[in-house]
């Protein structure tokens, strides 16, 4: 039988997470006019008028450890060209959404439940593709992609390359850049998977998706960076047997908010720097 005092610290946590949930449902109703899944192509045509910028969030359908979902990297993609967008707002450059990309190649967690892993090939031909069709009615594409798998990665700069050969204007935020891996703490530069910096991340987007049981229960590891150096390529190989790597009990919405400002910003100064070579 649980005692009052945990009674009450349940009640303030779902209190916390609901305060979180509708700040949430605010910012959405906010920025909703740009959310081109959300729109009409009458309204899409509308804001086709003052030649936007169009984001694309690149995510993955991929394992992040027993206390988050496998759409981890999609939902906070979605969230960095969310407020990524904001900010070229104050800089008078309107920008919209696409709707994100959920598939790409994922092979470290393909022993995993619910992992989705596409070809190379098939990776990049869709990445350029999406570029070039959307390139055809914005001012130009940026891709904000929060999964750092090392062939993915490899694949998006391909995909970019290549969009721009065949005359698209397509930019991507790379975050393994110094730049910007410093704006993002130690544990995103030690190679962080559903640990510190992915949980405190969708903490502060979607508390209601973190399984707040399961996270607090896991023990630290190391992060993925030592283990690639050492040839790992896969979790298993990693020996991340949950599929996650850090510290999820060190993860804090507070410290999502701070990690969101860094994405944001690094997303719109890329962008931003793009149209500024353009120019």
């Amino acid at each position: 039988m649980k005692g009052r005092n945990e009674d009450l610290e349940e009640d303030d946590d779902m209190n916390a997470r609901e305060d979180r949930r509708e700040k949430r449902t605010a910012a959405k109703v906010v920025d909703e006019d740009i959310l081109v899944s959300d729109m009409t192509w009458t309204e899409i045509q509308d804001a086709l008028k003052d030649r936007p910028v169009a984001i694309v969030p690149v995510g993955a359908t991929e394992a992040h450890g027993p206390h988050l979902p496998v759409s981890t990297d999609t939902v906070i993609a979605t969230e960095m060209a969310r407020r990524g967008a904001a900010k070229l707002a104050e800089h008078g450059v309107p920008a919209l959404i696409l709707p994100p990309v959920h598939f790409t190649v994922a092979d470290f967690g393909a022993d995993f439940a619910g992992t989705m892993s596409l070809p190379a090939e098939t990776a990049v031909a869709l990445m350029r593709d999406v570029a070039l069709a959307a390139g055809k009615k914005y001012r130009c594409v940026a891709f904000a992609n929060i999964h750092l798998e090392p062939r993915h990665l490899e694949c998006l700069k391909r995909a970019v390359e290549e969009a721009r050969k065949a005359g698209g204007s397509v930019t991507f935020c790379d975050l393994t850049k110094k730049r910007w891996a410093e704006l993002l703490g130690d544990a995103y530069q030690q190679g962080d998977h559903a640990g510190a910096f992915e949980t405190s991340l969708m903490m502060a987007a979607a508390p209601e998706l973190v399984r707040e049981r399961e996270r607090i229960s896991l023990p630290p590891t190391d992060g993925l960076v030592a283990a690639i150096k050492k040839g790992a390529k896969t979790f298993m190989e990693a020996g991340g047997e949950d599929a996650y790597f850090g510290d999820p009990t060190a993860a804090s919405a507070e410290e999502g908010e701070n990690l969101y400002e860094a994405l944001a910003e690094a997303l719109a100064v890329s962008v931003m720097e793009h149209l500024g070579s353009k120019a």
